[in-house]
């Protein structure tokens, strides 16, 4: 072998490359226009006619771009260099003739910036109206079809441009074919020569005939002659005939190859931007699809379809067009690629009802996967979630980011909380396909570049090879979308040919899985994994944008109400309002998007988050108002206005309720009362009150009072029948003295309600990550500025205590309460911290090296220990609604309602409160924040006390609302559920019309019968799965719905009720 071969050929090759363009001519003439107005409200609207006076002419090295409306304005780049505004939309318009010369040849239209990565331009061109293909850096220029050769034409270019910068012009390209292809295969075959060992025949076989093809290239007289482009064609034809006639024989594995673009729907662009995104990596795909009759595209995401259809109805139809020919491929179960840990249990059903019946709808039957390439981490509730909706098959790349362990397995059993198993497959591409072991092998990647390199360690990363030879691989520019280029098809047609490399086949992501089920599901070698996919990192995401996920809390819990409220109207004949609770789902459902729910996007991103919470709510409200005026108006009688109380839980509840003053019109109300002055400053006068289950009832005392509670409070000491609250000097708890159950529950030495601030620079990830290192900076928060009782019965005692740190401040109020056990932390935040980390902390007097965690439709179990690795990397952990440490016969629970970030280390417990990262969002969680968390202390484990329940109480409180009239004595009850292990999570009209559709689950891991008592009679009843329908009988007698459950199950009713009497 001659020295340096391999490095001649990269440095021709790259002479070659600089080749391929024949020659160039500028496109004169370019006019352009901004888009008008805000360009969240026009980023798609239609170019000006070409008379309308806001075209001017467009220079070459003329600044361009940015905001049309203050030309002179600074770049304002936030980190990674997008701008602040989120950039600005311009036209470009010209009239193109291809010179008579080239007609017939490849010619190409070419846009050139002076900027790259996020500063860079993104766009869409028209060709005579109709979309041609998007522009962006991976797909600078775009052949031009063979009916654009003949006279003039007129293109049109939408161009997003984030900042202004120097025009670099239009042109047209002559582009050689041949020698575009001759080059794709030497760099094909280049960058496959070190996935073989040196031993391999075929290593030496194809370096010899690459080595001979450039030789027979005659560069006389240069790379841009006649000469040099004839004798590419006869290089390239050597090369493809020595390749095909020399194939190795034999079995070869086998990577099945789709074309995809991942799109974050949001990121480090807003809303708007992804609009734009959709739509020109849309449009090159079917362009691409023109010249490559064997290219397969895959897209996510029924939301991205919704964009699409609504912003360009004719892109859309081609799409559809290409859908039925089956090679442009609707990809996912999902409305959007979500969160799966912070999401609630409802929304995750949601997400999955959606997203099929959208793609049904638009595009009849699908086999649905659950499409999750990056998200943080997949909740134990999903294959449950999965089998009920009739998935069976789940990808990711994702976890392959874990920081400290890998996983073992890339095919294997997927197996919930609840026994549910479905396929799960591991996409294995890497940046680094040949390492010496391939355990070594980290970071996966979705956006595949079609390097042989990468497409060999595709396989030999793979690690079920025992039971299977083929692997998918996902290639394309994704992210931010643009999809494939015309380097990776022709890449793949290489690849086809290289001796003893695995066979890449285009094809479809269905028919992949299809073929996977059946070849690995029934192996007994197929391993099987219990439990979540915990993701070693981005572990600060259960904590950042802490207002986002409040505002995803609340929305969950209010559409919740409404639907309840909404479809018990119905049953009397009311208009059925739940299209608008649909629509408003939806946007719910958008913004539990992996980027912008777990706190990782930009600012305006947050801002326009906000906007669409408050129109949730307000639909909502709107909804809501409605249906309690049907459900009360029928008891009027002309009677005054009274205050009724809803319950929204399944159970009957008799708690404290606190009545906004101004809404107090009863005279008198018998019991104990408490005028007491909120955090947020409003006064409101707390009452205890009996409503039973899903119903309501008038606002007079319990039916049962119970004595009030004898509270003691001073300032360093809280007391009730039930507890006992020393503070010490920095005003932590030093002593919880539990009097019913005689025990002490601070740890012994500690202090409880540590509020700690701590250090939060993670080394790569600002707002994703908290790493192990932020506990070696703790700062406690002893700065008290203020200390004073403020209520002392005999409903509530409350001790208040403001500090100040840093910029910010905190005020807690610290509460024991009358016939409730829970002890409650009420706290308003003014947060102005940047890059700290703030928690609180709960050393218990208890021995247990395992908690408890809820997570949706239940909970699992997680190490407080770190024996191992795999218990180390848990460190931060996400839960819902409680966390809980018991021992044997006595524990203690953790509630929020609002936060989700949770640390368990041996006896302590904690929560992350707020995060104050400044990347990719500067100001992140500046400003007020108000939440609860609440100490329960209990006798027996977290099922015997009841802990779901009590934390469904804090999320959900009694509800009081003014209503038209007399309310029966005994109040009205819709539902009531016997079994206390039981959670009914939904109620709703069913899709159909037909009937009511109650969802529930079994929360303590535990089987049993359960019985619904309807407040009517009971037609018929079903059991169905998410999407409604059939999948078996329940027991129907009178009012009563009977039926069993499984540990974990979820179980969803259609209930056909009788009119009430």
């Amino acid at each position: 072998m001659l020295f340096f071969t391999v490095e001649k050929l990269k440095a021709r090759l790259e002479e070659m490359r600089a080749a391929i363009i024949r020659d160039t001519r500028p496109i004169t003439d370019v006019f352009t226009c901004p888009v008008p107005g805000a360009p969240s409200e026009h980023a798609m609207s239609p170019p000006p006619p070409p008379d309308d006076p806001s075209w001017r002419p467009l220079k070459v090295g003329e600044r361009w771009g940015g905001d049309p409306h203050n030309p002179d304005k600074p770049d304002e780049p936030l980190p990674w260099g997008m701008p602040v505004d989120g950039g600005h939309t311009h036209w470009l318009r010209a009239i193109i003739r291809i010179p008579e010369e080239w007609r017939g040849r490849q010619v190409l239209m070419r846009m050139r910036w002076s900027a790259e990565g996020h500063a860079g331009i993104e766009g869409i061109a028209y060709l005579d109206g109709t979309t041609l293909a998007g522009i962006d850096e991976p797909h600078p220029a775009i052949l031009l079809p063979e009916h654009a050769h003949e006279g003039d034409h007129e293109l049109l270019i939408r161009c997003y441009t984030p900042y202004r910068r120097s025009f670099g012009g239009l042109e047209l390209q002559l582009r050689s074919d041949i020698i575009a292809r001759l080059a794709a295969v030497m760099y094909a075959i280049l960058d496959a020569l070190p996935t073989y060992r040196d031993s391999d025949p075929e290593k030496h076989a194809l370096l010899d005939r690459i080595n001979r093809a450039y030789n027979l290239l005659d560069l006389r007289e240069g790379w841009q002659s006649e000469r040099f482009e004839i004798s590419a064609g006869a290089a390239l034809t050597f090369l493809r005939e020595t390749l095909t006639a020399n194939l190795a024989p034999g079995q070869r594995p086998i990577i099945l190859a789709t074309g995809h673009a991942h799109m974050d729907v949001a990121w480090l662009w807003p809303l708007w931007r992804t609009h734009q995104k959709i739509a020109h990596t849309v449009a090159t795909a079917l362009h691409l699809m023109e010249r490559y009759p064997e290219y397969h595209f895959s897209m996510s995401q029924p939301q991205t379809y919704a964009f699409l259809k609504q912003d360009d109805p004719e892109l859309y139809e081609r799409l559809r067009q290409r859908v039925a020919e089956g090679r442009f491929e609707p990809v996912g179960a999902m409305w959007l690629e979500p969160d799966c840990n912070v999401t609630g249990g409802e929304s995750l059903v949601r997400q999955v009802i959606h997203g099929i019946r959208f793609f049904e709808n638009e595009f009849g039957p699908i086999e649905h996967i659950v499409w999750l390439p990056d998200v943080f981490g997949y909740s134990a509730a999903l294959p449950q979630i999965m089998r009920l909706a009739g998935i069976s098959c789940f990808m990711t790349t994702k976890i392959s980011w874990n920081q400290f362990n890998r996983m073992p397995y890339d095919t294997f059993r997927w197996r919930g909380i609840d026994g549910s198993e479905v396929l799960a497959h591991f996409v294995t591409a890497t940046s680094a396909p040949v390492k010496p072991n391939p355990t070594e092998a980290q970071f996966y990647t979705y956006n595949g570049s079609m390097l042989p390199s990468e497409v060999f360690g595709t396989w030999n990363h793979y690690r079920q090879k025992d039971i299977n030879d083929e692997v998918l691989y996902i290639y394309g520019h994704g992210d931010g979308g643009g999809g494939p280029t015309e380097e990776m098809l022709e890449l793949a047609r290489v690849m086809a040919d290289l001796p003893g490399f695995p066979v890449v086949q285009p094809g479809r992501v269905e028919q992949y899985f299809q073929r996977l089920r059946q070849r690995v599901w029934n192996n007994p070698r197929l391993p099987v994994w219990v439990g979540e996919l915990y993701l070693e990192y981005h572990r600060g995401t259960y904590t950042s944008q802490a207002r986002t996920k409040q505002n995803n809390r609340q929305a969950e819990l209010l559409l919740r109400e409404a639907e309840w409220l909404n479809a018990w109207a119905v049953t009397h004949g009311a208009i059925n309002r739940q299209a608008d609770l649909d629509a408003a789902w939806r946007t719910v459902l958008l913004n539990q998007f992996h980027d912008i729910l777990p706190g990782s996007s930009v600012p305006l991103v947050y801002v326009e988050s906000e906007q669409q919470f408050a129109e949730v709510r307000d639909t909502v409200e709107t909804v809501r108002h409605a249906a309690i005026t049907d459900l009360t108006g029928s008891h009027s009688n002309g009677a005054a206005p009274h205050l009724a109380v809803f319950n929204g839980l399944a159970w009957d509840r008799t708690e404290c309720v606190a009545i906004p003053l101004e809404d107090l019109r009863q005279p008198l109300i018998e019991g104990p009362t408490q005028v007491v002055e909120q955090i947020d400053g409003t006064r409101t006068l707390l009452v205890e009150a009996t409503v039973p289950a899903f119903g309501y009832a008038a606002l007079r005392a319990a039916r049962h009072p119970s004595p009030p509670a004898q509270f003691i409070t001073r300032r360093d000491y809280l007391a009730s029948d039930e507890f006992r609250i020393e503070f010490d000097a920095n005003g932590e708890i030093g002593s919880l003295y539990d009097a019913r159950y005689e025990r002490e529950i601070i740890a012994e030495g500690a202090t409880g309600n540590q509020l700690v601030l701590y250090e939060d620079r993670p080394m790569f990830w600002d707002a994703w990550d908290i790493d192990p290192f932020y506990l070696e900076k703790p700062y406690p928060i002893h700065n008290i500025s203020e200390w004073r009782v403020i209520e002392e019965g005999p409903l509530r005692a409350t001790v208040e205590i403001a500090r100040r740190f840093g910029r910010s401040t905190i005020r807690q109020r610290i509460s024991l309460w009358h016939n409730n056990r829970r002890i409650d932390f009420e706290t308003e935040v003014d947060w102005q911290e940047r890059q700290n980390l703030l928690r609180v902390l709960f050393p218990l007097r208890l021995n247990a090296a395992r908690a408890t965690c809820e997570i949706q439709f239940g909970a699992v179990e997680r190490p407080t220990h770190r024996n191992t690795s795999w218990d180390w990397a848990r460190f931060e952990v996400c839960a819902h609604r409680w966390i809980d440490l018991s021992e044997g016969g006595y524990g203690v629970a953790l509630l929020n309602n609002g936060k989700y970030g949770h640390s368990l280390l041996h006896n302590t417990l904690g929560i992350s409160l707020l995060k104050s990262a400044v990347i990719p969002d500067p100001q992140a969680d500046r400003g007020l924040h108000r939440f609860i968390y609440s100490l329960l202390p209990h006798a027996g484990d977290w099922r015997e006390a009841q802990v779901t329940r009590r934390a469904y109480e804090l999320n959900a409180p009694l509800r009081p609302v003014t209503v038209a009239g007399e309310i029966p004595a005994e109040g009205r009850s819709f539902l009531h559920v016997d079994s206390d292990h039981v959670i009914v999570e939904t109620i709703k009209t069913a899709d159909d019309g037909d009937g009511l559709i109650v969802r529930m689950y079994e929360a303590h891991n535990q089987r049993g019968q359960v019985r619904l008592e309807f407040g009517q009679p009971v037609e018929s009843a079903v059991e169905v799965d998410l999407l409604e329908r059939e999948t078996g009988p329940v027991t129907v007698d009178g009012r009563t719905v009977r039926c069993n459950v499984r540990p974990f199950e979820i179980k969803t009713i259609r209930v056909r009720l009788k009119p009430p009497l």
